[in-house]
């Protein structure tokens, strides 16, 4: 794959750029191959209908259609597009997937495509590419530890206001924990602190199906010598759980002390004492506040290389939010004999998710040592001949590419010519390139950074405003369809523009303009009324389905082009022919990405 321009921000990055829709226009395209496809994939035409269909249902707008042959298909939707190439004779065809918004739902629209061929192999690959200017563009998928919790401050968007978890809060999910102990009527021990302390964990678990033991905190962590008398209660009490069964967990309540848990391991120190009072499948449990440091880790540790030293053997680190509090819940599990781990370690997340409204986040699972097997065949003892020696020159050669695929993106740095103090301009009091008022000004001064301070024509003055947001005012002259120009509104008296581009000339000096406010709204602008771009962009729908019938026609090939509107403010030029296909996406703004296969 040749991708000439893939932009990546790092949060740091991502934190110091303002987030609006002339400077963010980002999508995800997904490159998937379907193999082994059942569905008969010689009519495009009924391709295109059951592809449709299936885009529908997962809540996409389908705007149009294009198809050449046998050979491609292109569905522009209101949230992207989908290119498909088939290979009938192989039983093969690649998608190419493209949205700048709804991206919550590329898994599942990927999904969706390969079940509507019926393919029995996969692969897909993710890419960063440009979106488009006036659409809900959505986030680009991270990972949790790069979400911004000031990212509603960044957007200029007021955040609702969060109160704290409190350890009330972890009551339903240690309810929910129990799914982890796998026998019935389990035997739970609660680690609490002093009797003269509420145990939040003990509360929680009395309307559980287990029998729960409370253990008291004998040790204080005002001794810093081991204390034998609060080992051996610890231990009459943990052996107290034995005329019912072995202990199948234990839970340890925020509130106690750390020292209770070296008094724990001093207790379990001893092989005897584990098979005696532990099941062979056991889990402990430690709930809290994420603001407050977790002594257990070591403890948790120290039960995953000392005393369930093999697999299955895990140490899980959980963290829980709700878009309602400010913070995190944290809770630390330690399993011991469960095969099933992974699988309840999802159906519990998917539980708090679904019942709690909660989202997770697991740092880390650490596994214990892996068993030793025994072999009973003999090893095989590897020579030269083991080994396949063709060259990689060979593995090239002998590979059959059905055609070669190139994402290019291009970004038209629209020119803007020095400005000087005196100048008259317009600003962008929304700082919105493509949307928002602009407002008469004067430059007062310019900075040594490159930013401007402008003193508008209502006194008022903004300092530190970067050139892209703002344009020199000139007398619009003949315009031509499709050119941006700014139309004069007027609220009061106050004068400000809207970015606007023409759509037909009309009678008497008059201009049929669709104004970029609000949702967008067409109106009959006299000329008197209109100011032009200094250096108005030369991108639009028009020249860029032009563009791509003169690249085929260069090629003496039958072709098949479309130009597609109403997926925000650019547009999605199509041209399918014998040899190849072309989709160019042009954002309304100055980014540009082409998606050529040959």
């Amino acid at each position: 794959w040749n991708y000439h321009r893939n932009i990546q921000h790092t949060l740091k990055e991502r934190k110091a750029t303002t987030l609006d829709a002339s400077n963010n226009s980002q999508g995800v395209m997904s490159v998937l191959e379907a193999e082994k496809t059942t569905l008969s994939l010689d009519s495009l035409t009924d391709l295109n209908h059951t592809l449709s269909t299936a885009l529908e249902g997962e809540g996409l707008t389908v705007l149009s259609a294009l198809s050449f042959e046998k050979e491609a298909l292109v569905i522009a939707l209101k949230e992207g597009y989908v290119v498909l190439r088939s290979w009938p004779e192989h039983n093969y065809c690649a998608f190419d997937l493209v949205l700048w918004s709804s991206l919550e739902k590329l898994e599942a629209v990927k999904g969706g495509l390969v079940a509507t061929v019926g393919a029995e192999s996969t692969s897909s690959y993710n890419i960063v590419t440009g979106g488009m200017q006036g659409v809900a563009a959505g986030e680009i998928p991270t990972f949790p530890a790069e979400r911004d919790s000031d990212a509603a401050a960044q957007t200029g968007r007021h955040a609702p206001v969060q109160t704290p978890f409190e350890l009330g809060d972890l009551d339903a999910i240690l309810k929910e924990t129990i799914a982890f102990v796998q026998r019935v009527d389990p035997m739970a021990v609660v680690f609490c602190p002093g009797k003269d302390t509420p145990c939040q964990s003990l509360e929680a678990l009395k309307g559980v199906e287990a029998t729960v033991l409370p253990l008291w905190a004998c040790a204080s962590e005002l001794f810093t010598t081991r204390d034998i008398a609060c080992e051996s209660t610890t231990h009459d009490v943990m052996k107290s759980a034995l005329s019912r069964s072995k202990i199948t967990a234990i839970v340890l309540d925020p509130a106690v002390p750390s020292k209770m848990g070296q008094v724990l391991k001093q207790v379990l120190s001893l092989l005897r004492a584990r098979e005696e009072l532990l099941a062979a499948q056991f889990v402990v449990l430690a709930p809290g506040l994420d603001s407050s440091r977790p002594w257990y880790r070591s403890l948790f540790e120290w039960f995953r290389t000392d005393v369930t030293t093999f697999s299955p053997s895990y140490h899980a680190q959980v963290l829980f939010r709700s878009p309602s509090r400010a913070g995190k819940l944290r809770l630390g599990i330690f399993s011991a004999g469960n095969v099933d781990f992974y699988r309840q370690l999802v159906g519990f997340t998917e539980q708090c998710h679904s019942k709690l409204g909660l989202t997770t986040e697991i740092p880390h699972v650490l596994d214990g040592k892996l068993q030793k097997m025994e072999c009973s065949n003999l090893p095989l003892v590897a020579n030269e001949s083991s080994y396949d020696k063709t060259t990689a020159e060979s593995h090239w050669t002998s590979q059959h590419p059905l055609g070669m695929q190139t994402v290019s993106r291009f970004e038209a740095g629209v020119p803007r010519g020095p400005l000087r103090v005196g100048d008259r301009v317009l600003g962008s009091i929304d700082k919105q390139a493509m949307f928002g008022r602009w407002y008469p000004a004067r430059v007062l001064s310019v900075n040594e950074d490159g930013t401007f301070n402008l003193k508008y024509d209502t006194e008022e003055v903004e300092r530190d405003i970067p050139r892209r947001f703002i344009r020199q005012l000139d007398v619009a002259g003949d315009l031509q369809v499709e050119e941006a120009v700014f139309v004069r509104e007027r609220g009061g008296d106050v004068e400000y523009f809207y970015v606007g581009r023409v759509l037909e000339k009309m009678p008497d000096n008059e201009y049929k303009v669709h104004i970029h406010k609000d949702r967008g709204v067409v109106d009959v602008v006299h000329q008197q009324e209109i100011a032009a771009m200094s250096a108005p962009s030369e991108v639009s729908c028009t020249k860029l389905q032009a563009m791509l019938q003169h690249a085929v026609a260069s090629s003496d090939a039958t072709q098949e082009t479309l130009a597609v509107e109403g997926a925000g403010e650019g547009c999605i030029a199509t041209a399918l022919w014998s040899q190849g296909s072309a989709v160019a996406t042009w954002d309304g703004g100055s980014k540009l990405d082409l998606n050529l296969f040959t």
